[in-house]
């Protein structure tokens, strides 16, 4: 039992993917899987392609200006015209992808470890991710959150994606926790950090690869500074 200071937040909310999952391991692996069922191989130049086609329709459902259901089919479309293949159906390619995504979940390193401390510090927290809802729940089982995690909520549940406030929102209804009593993390200082603030949450941003240069939020670069924020009041003080 790790012995710790009272957090001033009553609840900790985490985006999912590359905050707590390795997102970026299973959409390769998944995609690959996909692809050589179809028996073709994709380069690793490809592969990048459709990271780059895949973060700018996401981008696009964040802001609202396409759904959930059109997104997952059109980067495929997209990525589909791109291999020069017009043979196969995208939305077809699509299902695929979400099935093989849905199985596939792998935890950043140390992010379980830190998971485990802050249960035994009895801090609650949960999931608030945008990513699609079987997919996340799938994994989420497979890697059991539910130990830690006293709910999984997704944008398709809350009916608005981050940046809208409308999943926090959702999300203390659900926890019964005032919103300026709670904090998340996430790794994009766009969606997340803007949905947070969009809902008078408190943010931390988690950039372990030391991409960005930011003075206006509090950044961690590792599950260690992470706990130490997020375990102590002291050392919370001031994260805005």
């Amino acid at each position: 039992m790790v012995k710790l200071m009272r957090s001033k937040f009553e609840i900790v909310y985490f985006d999912l993917d590359n905050t707590l999952l390795d997102f970026s391991r299973s959409e390769r692996q998944a995609l690959n899987n996909v692809f050589k069922t179809l028996g073709l191989e994709l380069t690793e130049s490809d592969i990048d392609t459709y990271i780059s086609i895949n973060k700018k329709w996401w981008k696009l459902f964040s802001d609202g200006k396409y759904s959930k259901d059109r997104i997952v089919v059109a980067r495929f479309e997209e990525f589909l015209k791109f291999l020069g293949i017009n043979n196969i159906e995208p939305s077809v390619v699509a299902n695929m992808y979400l099935e093989h995504l849905s199985q596939l979940a792998f935890f950043l390193t140390g992010a379980e470890e830190m998971l485990q401390k802050l249960k035994d510090s009895n801090q609650r927290m949960a999931v608030l991710t945008n990513g699609v809802k079987r997919v996340q729940h799938s994994r989420s089982k497979i890697l059991n959150l539910g130990r830690y995690m006293e709910f999984v909520l997704t944008s398709e549940e809350a009916g608005k994606p981050k940046p809208d406030p409308a999943l926090f929102i959702l999300a203390s209804k659900i926890s019964g926790v005032p919103l300026n009593r709670s904090v998340y993390v996430g790794d994009d200082p766009v969606t997340d950090k803007q949905g947070a603030q969009n809902a008078g949450v408190d943010f931390i941003l988690f950039d372990p690869k030391n991409t960005y240069n930011l003075s206006d939020i509090r950044v961690v670069h590792n599950f260690t500074e992470l706990f130490d924020i997020l375990s102590c009041s002291k050392t919370s003080k001031g994260v805005s």
